[in-house]
């Protein structure tokens, strides 16, 4: 893998079975969902993006891959693993995870977006959110902490690994909460541009009668 520079954000797709049009649609979204997140936050730098469309189980063994390469740890070991965040991967809209390089990794779930095409905005909105969190001081630093954990390769005293995933849960909890103030916010806009819209329509009408 080539390092990839700050700001640059690709997508592709993994499995055969995944479609190119859902591939290509979560394309088209991605820009207005950067976009949305970035001006939400303002000046904090985004590391490279790649936003991987794939299968539930083979997103699981994406995520561990990653991580596991990311924190070092060995591949015998990583890929035999899943990490806490894919447990129920089946669950999942999208999972954003840390890579070797710098490198952040959103992986979504094609089947979930699949049967519900009008989520896919909302899903890489809240996925953007998560890669701003993973660009915060420390956050690489403790997701690197959490999988070496999860992985048995650096075992965390029970207190240092609570604190962990605690910070991990206010984080989700963050992203769910930022995610509807965006969506809330571009809901309203939308409407006020619609009514703006009306009310220029009917003095065109009028004046044409």
């Amino acid at each position: 893998m080539l390092k990839s520079t700050p700001h640059q954000i690709s997508v592709t797709r993994d499995g055969l079975l995944v479609s190119r049009r859902l591939t290509a649609t979560v394309a088209d979204a991605v820009p207005a969902a950067r976009h949305l997140v970035r001006e939400r936050f303002g000046r904090r730098p985004l590391h490279a993006v790649e936003v991987i469309v794939t299968s539930p189980k083979r997103l699981a063994r994406i995520a561990a891959i990653s991580q596991g390469e990311a924190a070092g740890v060995p591949a015998d070991v990583f890929m035999d693993k899943t990490l806490s965040l894919t447990t129920r991967p089946g669950d999942l809209y999208s999972v954003t995870v840390i890579a070797p390089k710098g490198v952040i990794r959103i992986l979504v779930n094609s089947t979930r977006v699949r049967r519900r095409t009008r989520e896919i905005g909302g899903t890489l909105v809240w996925a953007f959110v998560e890669a701003d969190q993973l660009c915060r001081k420390g956050a690489v630093e403790r997701r690197i902490a959490l999988t070496r954990h999860e992985m048995g390769t650096d075992v965390l005293p029970k207190g240092k690994a609570r604190s962990l995933y605690r910070i991990e849960a206010e984080m989700e909890a963050e992203a769910a909460k930022v995610t509807g103030q965006i969506l809330g916010k571009v809901v309203r806009q939308n409407r006020h541009a619609e009514t703006q819209a009306a009310h220029e329509v009917r003095p065109a009408e009028n004046a044409a009668a």
